[in-house]
């Protein structure tokens, strides 16, 4: 290693020496080179172009088909007639896109413009000609509106305040049972909200944006650096700060040094906490270069010494370059597991972007809600009396409307009548006829693969999914659009009436909540209880937060696995006791029930109703096991038996299932 690196920096210094003494160090060009490289590199470019993320490409791409569809119509070639690059070619397409399809908003046709100036740009290598751009701009906002009549109303984004974000993680940690791919992500997200809320950042500065899917650039170890500190008010306590870069913010990414926020702990509401929150994902990642710190125990010990102001917990090498938040891959060995190399979480969290304001926040912030904060401290003003901030503070809330009682699926009864639905009644007839017809002629469908029958059974599969996820959508919002429309008036009017309010719908309850582990009821139970700290026993603080990153940490290895296999009944903690210490026993029988699936069994990190499930049909778990668990092991790989009291290793897949058949009673 020493010689390794004695040689780069020789290397260096005879550059710099060469650079000193105006000698050349490679081949010389000439001007014929130079420009051949600059075509090279811009022909490169025109290839690639720039980068969109995935949403803008699909609009331009969706534009694009509008065009051609316009230029069949009309009888003329798309490429050359987008090429003419004519005031009088962009705004026929624009009256026939207005005559032809149902648009409404000016914004629609508006932004379309936009994507079809990209489109542009992108096809021909140039930009829209300035003075044509502007004729269509003024014709669209002009005649075209006047026209058809177009609505001119703009939909504002409302600002998330600190109490919307209270309660989306209440949701989140106490109300919310949807089954995840991996419990990490329980953990990830919070922390990723809260991020965003405190640093006004979009996501794309915390993980990967669409426009740079496989570029890994994200949020990594090497940009946070976590310290203990002594508390400046406690001189007798140490705190953690953590200081985070971000390096790709919008506008910043490589053109200006990282904005770098200062995050400290918070003892009066762990979940607002985002130093509890990482230090469990580092925990769970082992990401720590000292020896000792195996658990959170380790690291609330650490005293800064007399002579120091801080200590700095510096992370291992091969973690610097290590995302924070990632997504969980299939893996030949486990199906699920958090990857640490070049994988990580995409765009899997809403959009955010400006919750809390700080010195450092984009103006986006004060932007949104300025309407309605400018006409109430106009009525402040004209009345001659000071602004009521709090009243400002809670008509711009996000939750302003929100309702918990609002239904979050469909009834039976709704879902039936969308399967009656007639358009539906007669793809599936139609399919069912076909399905028939493939079956007298090939015997199954599977053997009538590549036939044009089989290409319209496949479609017409694709319309009836298509339909019905429509069909299911649009039922959804018109029922949450009537409750809505119809809550408040019955509220009042049961208020009015002398009745009880609490008929007309269940709210939320989190003791109602029953959760597959253990460890998401105990931070249902710890996260939200508000603490006085100048008031609260310091130890009973402690032990709250040191147990609620020890579940955090605990999660970060866990999976819940398919909703189906998991039983969410109602469990007290020494029904959760009483299954570690059966899972502890390793006491799994040898022979297992014929539908059980091995993998399963053997993955610790699921849930022991998981773990037991056994699936209704043996074909069932053959198609589990090939789609799960051997779709990324390749056929002649050696493999253990994954059976907890099983340390057989199998020569190969066909091995592995005569194995399974033998000597754990499982046909594969």
């Amino acid at each position: 290693m020493v010689a390794q690196w004695t040689l780069i920096w020789n290397s260096s210094n005879s550059n710099k020496e060469s650079r000193r003494n105006g000698t050349k160090t490679g081949d010389g060009l000439t001007p014929d080179d130079y420009r051949a490289r600059d075509t090279a590199r811009v022909c490169q470019f025109k290839v690639t172009g720039k980068k969109y993320a995935d949403a803008t490409t699909n609009s331009i791409n969706r534009v694009q088909c509008f065009w051609n569809r316009h230029c069949i119509f009309m009888g003329v070639d798309s490429s050359a007639h987008l090429a003419a690059c004519t005031a009088e070619n962009f705004r026929v397409y624009a009256d026939w896109r207005l005559k032809n399809f149902k648009v409404q908003k000016q914004s629609t046709i508006w932004v379309e413009w936009k994507f079809l100036r990209l489109l542009f740009k992108r096809e021909i290598g140039r930009k829209v000609d300035e003075f044509v751009g502007e004729q269509i701009s003024e014709y669209i906002l002009g005649p075209l509106t006047d026209e058809y009549d177009l609505d001119l109303s703009i939909d504002y984004k409302p600002v998330v305040s600190v109490e919307d974000l209270v309660a989306i993680l209440h949701y989140h940690w106490c109300l919310d049972t949807a089954s995840v791919t991996h419990e990490r992500y329980t953990v990830q997200n919070p922390l990723i909200m809260l991020m965003i809320a405190y640093t006004s950042s979009r996501p794309g500065a915390l993980i990967e944006s669409g426009c740079l899917r496989g570029s890994n650039d994200a949020l990594c170890y090497k940009d946070i650096v976590l310290r203990v500190i002594p508390n400046p008010d406690q001189p007798g306590r140490h705190i953690l700060v953590m200081e985070v870069s971000l390096l790709f913010m919008k506008g910043k990414r490589d053109k200006s040094a990282p904005t770098t926020y200062i995050f400290h702990e918070r003892d009066d509401n762990l979940a607002l906490c985002p130093i509890s929150h990482f230090l469990a994902l580092a925990l769970a990642d082992g990401a720590f270069e000292a020896h000792g710190i195996n658990s959170v125990e380790d690291v609330f010990r650490i005293r800064v010494q007399a002579s120091r102001n801080s200590l700095q917990l510096r992370w291992k090498q091969s973690m610097l370059n290590v995302p924070i938040f990632r997504r969980a891959v299939h893996t030949t060995e486990e199906s699920g597991s958090p990857q640490i190399e070049h994988y990580h979480m995409t765009h899997s969290t809403s959009t955010f972007s400006g919750w809390a304001a700080t010195p450092d926040s984009n103006t986006n912030l004060h932007r949104i809600a300025s309407d309605v904060e400018l006409q109430m401290q106009l009525m402040s003003a004209f009345i001659g009396c000071a602004a009521r901030e709090s009243i400002i503070s809670a008509v711009t809330r996000f939750s302003l409307t929100r309702d918990p009682r609002v239904p979050k699926g469909l009834s039976d009864e709704q879902k039936t009548a969308i399967e009656r639905d007639p358009q539906l009644v007669k793809l599936s007839d139609r399919q069912k006829s076909l399905g028939k017809l493939i079956k007298r002629k090939h015997g199954s469908i599977v053997k009538a693969k590549g036939t044009e029958l089989h290409l319209q059974y496949t479609e017409i599969g694709d319309t009836i999914r298509a339909e019905k996820h429509t069909l299911y959508r649009a039922s959804f919002e018109r029922m949450r659009d009537e409750f809505f429309a119809t809550i408040d008036t019955i509220e009042i009017e049961r208020q009015l009436l002398g009745l009880s309010v609490s008929e007309i719908s269940e709210v939320e309850d989190t003791g109602r909540n029953h959760f597959t582990f253990p460890e998401r009821a105990r931070l249902a139970h710890n996260l939200f209880r508000s603490s006085d700290c100048t008031v609260e026993d310091h130890h009973e603080l402690y032990s709250r937060r040191v147990q609620t990153i020890k579940d955090w940490v605990s999660l970060c290895n866990l999976r819940e696995g398919s909703r189906a296999q998991t039983v969410l009944r109602t469990r007290s903690e020494s029904d959760f006791n009483q299954l570690d210490d059966i899972i502890d026993a390793d006491t799994f029988p040898i022979l297992c029930p014929g539908t059980q699936c091995l993998f399963c069994l053997g993955d610790s990190q699921l849930p022991h109703s998981a773990r037991m499930y056994s699936f209704s049909r043996p074909e069932h778990l053959r198609r589990h096991v090939q789609d799960c668990h051997l779709r990324y092991h390749a056929n002649d790989a050696p493999l253990w038996c994954p059976h907890p009291s099983c340390l057989e290793v199998l020569a190969d897949v066909e091995t592995f299932k005569q194995h399974a058949y033998l000597n754990h009673n499982i046909y594969l």
